[in-house]
């Protein structure tokens, strides 16, 4: 990203605050990935009785997570979630940001911020 403005999505969400964004998620997967061959886990929890039917299909799966969970690029600069309802209404109506709209705000908008907004990321809840 190149403008400080792409770093907040047609809804008003900050970028910064996403783990998809930051490449948390990135990052857990492949420790995880990492983790299962380097420990055999497979095997190790075959052994123990409750495996893993498939863990090449395991493994396949975690790198499509790797995949589809690199660092985003935020909505407004071609990232993010392509369907997003306010990125197709703000593109449509030629709006850099839902607030600039005269029906704001739509359902649309306060069903998202309700998930979304309201429940802070995971990432940033002090744990202990």
């Amino acid at each position: 990203m190149t403008d400080s403005d792409d770093l907040v999505g047609y809804c008003g969400m900050y970028c910064g605050a996403c783990a998809i964004h930051t490449g948390e998620i990135k990052a857990a997967v492949s420790r995880l990935k990492e983790l299962m061959v380097l420990y055999e886990l497979g095997r190790v929890s075959a052994l123990l009785g409750g495996g893993i039917e498939d863990f090449p299909q395991f493994l396949r799966t975690l790198e499509k997570l790797e995949d589809m969970f690199g660092k985003c690029e935020g909505c407004r600069a071609g990232g993010g979630w392509i369907n997003c309802p306010m990125r197709k209404c703000c593109m449509k109506k030629g709006l850099k940001y839902c607030y600039e709209c005269d029906t704001m705000p739509c359902q649309e908008l306060l069903q998202f911020q309700k998930k979304h907004f309201l429940n802070p990321a995971p990432h940033y809840v002090k744990h202990g």
